[in-house]
């Protein structure tokens, strides 16, 4: 039985990656080198896409502001940066 993914902040990309590894066999991978060089693809790409810490500056207002909103939404306000911004570029 598989778990559907539905987190609605990855993106298409993701959702990509995700999918190619409900290709694999994971019982009989141990020898399989189609399978393990699709794993270390699929990891390959992973590492690509890691997070990267920035520091931005901005008002004690808006932050004060941005935090109440995302408590609303029951998030953290880093995550809700994070949404504002990918949601501006895709």
């Amino acid at each position: 039985m598989r778990k559907t993914i539905s987190n609605k902040y990855i993106d298409e990309e993701e959702k990509e990656i995700i999918e190619s590894l409900k290709e694999l066999d994971l019982k009989s991978i141990k020898n399989d080198m189609r399978n393990i060089n699709k794993l270390k693809n699929a990891a390959k790409d992973y590492i690509k896409k890691q997070d990267k810490t920035i520091t931005l500056r901005i008002s004690s207002d808006d932050l004060e502001k941005i935090k109440i909103i995302a408590s609303k939404k029951g998030l953290k306000y880093q995550t809700f940066i994070k949404s504002i911004i990918h949601s501006f570029l895709v």
